[in-house]
């Protein structure tokens, strides 16, 4: 890690490289009235050495002129800077397109306005509530949940003392109800698909089958597929963010290798057969590493996650079916719950961080092991 102190016109500041091309910048703003320790403000940047110097006196600078004092900074203006910090970390893009939306739509109204140093739980709570009358709690929820973060890092970079989100009271987590869809309804879907999309065919299998996340699927490449073994290897995912695609880690930045049952590798099979037979046809030879699902005959192009979940939803809605892609996903996780595999099984097939999230998720798909746990009481206090 190497550290560059500076000091300028106006003060003091100083760089540390934290990966190649990334730089923390410090810059010193003053004592702290309180208990005079000195105070710093910090920011991200990236490029070479000489551009974080040049970024370091313009920031040492801005800092001393008073322009970054924390006693003058919005929650809007914590927020821009937060955004630009997320940004410079590697967040995945949907991530921040995400919270950038939810942060326009409501926080920046509602509290964007207010001087960071004299936000406090109540004003926080005020908003939660004006919020609940609009929007679900769990919507409220992830605005606190922004607004936490964000003002997580003021505390890091010195803006402010505590963090008001802390001691603010965000409404309740409400269970979320999950309606999968049944075995039946899957083969539905599938026999469906099979005869106007085949893509999409296999694309709902493997959601079934796998539980995989949607953006995993569509950036499964042949060289993942162990049809030899029966393993299918999970090591990345596909957004599309404003029409430009990002390949990432999977969510939790772990690579998964799933055990294929017969059924999955043989919908594997039969798409690998598929997709040589069309590029043959199409006299369009395949590319060195194919797309498991593409719509192309060479396979070099996967197909967009938008429109997975656009065609299957047309295809459930004509089917008198209610359900969506993310469905599949559900129904694979409570129909290994309902069938007694154990919990951590469960999550680490389908790439949940924490088994208890699982747990807690899916509890209501374990009716067959509540039955007992009443009849084990029972028996306790029985004759």
């Amino acid at each position: 890690m190497q550290t560059t102190r500076q000091r300028g016109k106006y003060g003091s500041g100083s760089m540390t490289q934290r990966a190649p091309g990334v730089w923390r910048l410090r810059a010193y703003v003053g004592d702290d009235p309180g208990n005079g320790n000195p105070r710093q403000i910090e920011r991200t940047v990236k490029g070479t050495q000489k551009d974080a110097a040049k970024a370091l006196a313009e920031f040492v600078t801005k800092a001393q002129q008073g322009q970054y004092d924390h006693t003058n900074v919005t929650v809007g203006q914590l927020l821009d800077q937060w955004l630009e910090h997320l940004a410079s970390t590697g967040r995945r893009p949907s991530t921040i397109v995400g919270a950038r939306n939810k942060i326009n739509h409501a926080i920046r109204p509602a509290l964007g306005h207010v001087r960071l140093s004299k936000l406090g739980p109540a004003d926080l709570d005020r908003a939660y509530a004006s919020w609940g009358k609009e929007v679900s709690s769990t919507t409220v929820r992830g605005h606190h949940a922004i607004l936490r973060a964000a003002l997580h890092q003021a505390v890091k970079w010195g803006w402010i003392d505590r963090n008001p989100a802390d001691r603010a009271t965000p409404p309740s987590p409400r269970g979320q109800i999950i309606n999968p869809p049944t075995p039946e309804q899957v083969n539905r879907l599938v026999a469906a698909a099979e005869a106007k999309d085949p893509v999409l065919a296999t694309a709902i299998a493997l959601a079934a089958l796998t539980g995989a996340r949607r953006g995993e699927l569509v950036a499964l490449r042949w060289s993942d597929v162990d049809l030899e073994s029966n393993y299918l290897t999970i090591a990345r995912s596909i957004t599309v963010v404003d029409g430009h695609t990002h390949v990432t880690g999977t969510k939790t930045h772990a690579i998964r290798r799933l055990a294929l049952d017969d059924l999955c590798a043989a919908v594997l099979q039969a798409r690998w057969v598929y997709q040589v037979e069309l590029s043959k046809e199409a006299d369009s030879p395949l590319v060195d590493d194919p797309f498991v699902l593409s719509y192309q005959a060479h396979g070099g192009m996967n197909v967009n996650p938008g429109t997975i979940s656009h065609r299957f939803q047309c295809l459930a809605t004509s089917l008198g079916i209610t359900c969506r892609f993310q469905d599949l996903r559900h129904f694979s996780v409570t129909t290994l719950i309902a069938a007694g595999v154990d919990i951590r099984t469960v999550a680490t097939r389908h790439g949940h961080a924490q088994a208890t999230m699982t747990l807690n998720r899916y509890a209501h798909a374990l009716p067959a092991s509540d039955r007992e746990a009443a009849a084990v009481l029972g028996r306790a206090l029985g004759r």
